[in-house]
């Protein structure tokens, strides 16, 4: 529960940290004696407090009937009525050749086709990195899996404020591992840059160990041409951007062996933001004396999300479309679809966000299902 000691301590240790590390002014780049020191005698990077709250206002949605509510991927299963979304605060911080971040929070069930999610605060990320030489950064702790543009980017720069379907039931998620992450090119130049990821997880999302002798590998490119942000949609850049990315990963655990592969690419033109993005992944059951597989047989999975937006001004108009198919092998409810159409409003330097959205779902295989929805939410990002 939210009240208990130990997480009461950490979150009241995660906020005296936020305070007592707030800049103090133009002042506050004096060196603190007090401060940790490395081998050489620099300072640690001093932590900056982030946090994210994002709050949802269904306005109606099709399914009222509590017994007759169809349970569909994508679908949370809101009525009318407010919820959290999101509630996250942590600690970042990031010099020539250390950085880490330290994020504690909440998040509500994506769909209800899975079981709810605690409702305790728990731990997001925990990750410290060091550049050993230029370009390479080596990364250790809690983090997300290198796969899919849409599950890469920050959740507080998703122009609906929620990912898609068809990316967020077809990757690895966050995991405890180790990852290289090597980058060629002026990240902040108008020339090509490349950039490579590659990491090793426990692969079963457990924090505090591993439970089998399998792991998680993933694998992502990125090419990049031109100057815009290629993990974001809002705002104008100052030339035509396009970013291009493979990502490749492959779990084995104790019951199924998954592998899947997937591309994904985002074009940027002035004020226009064009997403797109497709992953493949194939299940197999193992022998286990151990647990059952939560599977029986192969199974092929599919999902896909298409996105187009422009800003103008302080608004983000997009329309979105999104799949996914659990079972390639059989056309049922297991393959559902969502067209989600809304306007994003911009404030306080993008610290402030406010929409507005409809949701159109659909199932092209299987029976139809009375659940589409219109939202409000609002975000503040910091």
């Amino acid at each position: 529960m939210l009240h208990s000691p130990r997480r009461a301590a950490s979150i009241s240790l995660l906020a005296g940290l936020a305070l007592v590390h707030l800049p103090a002014g133009a002042k506050g780049k004096k060196k603190d004696r007090a401060a940790p020191r490395q081998n050489d005698g620099s300072t640690l990077p001093m932590p900056t407090p982030t946090g994210l709250i994002q709050s949802v206002f269904t306005l109606w949605d099709q399914d009222v009937d509590p017994i007759t509510d169809p349970a569909g991927y994508g679908d949370p299963e809101d009525d009318f009525g407010f919820k959290l979304r999101r509630a996250r605060i942590g600690l970042v911080a990031k010099e020539d050749n250390i950085k880490y971040d330290i994020t504690m929070g909440f998040s509500s069930g994506f769909d209800a086709v899975d079981p709810p999610p605690s409702a305790s605060i728990q731990l997001i990320t925990a990750e410290a990195s060091y550049k050993p030489v230029k370009g390479l950064w080596l990364t250790g702790g809690v983090q997300k899996v290198p796969v899919s543009r849409d599950f890469l980017m920050s959740a507080s720069q998703l122009a609906s404020g929620d990912r898609a379907v068809g990316s967020v039931r077809m990757v690895p998620g966050r995991d405890v591992g180790i990852t290289a992450d090597y980058g060629t090119g002026d990240a902040d130049g108008d020339g090509f840059k490349a950039r490579v990821r590659a990491g090793l997880f426990n692969g079963n999302g457990d924090l505090f160990g591993d439970d089998n002798p399998g792991k998680l590998m993933a694998t992502r490119l990125d090419l990049v041409f031109g100057p815009g942000n290629v993990y974001r949609t809002w705002g104008r850049v100052k030339g035509a951007t396009i970013g291009l990315a493979g990502n490749y990963w492959s779990n084995n655990d104790l019951g199924t062996k998954e592998s899947g592969f997937g591309g994904d690419a985002i074009f940027r033109l002035n004020g226009l933001a064009l997403l797109s993005e497709v992953n493949l992944a194939t299940i197999e059951p193992q022998d286990s004396d151990i647990v059952m597989p939560s599977i029986l047989a192969q199974t092929r999975r599919m999902g896909m999300a298409y996105q187009l937006g422009y800003s103008v001004w302080m608004l983000e108009p997009y329309v979105r479309y999104t799949t996914f198919d659990d079972n390639r092998d059989f056309d049922d409810n297991g393959d559902v679809a969502e067209v989600q159409g809304g306007l994003t409003w911009h404030g306080g330097n993008d610290a402030v966000r406010a929409g507005l959205a409809y949701l159109h779902r659909m199932e092209p295989s299987g029976a139809a299902a009375d659940n589409n929805t219109a939202r409000l939410w609002m975000q503040l990002a910091f």
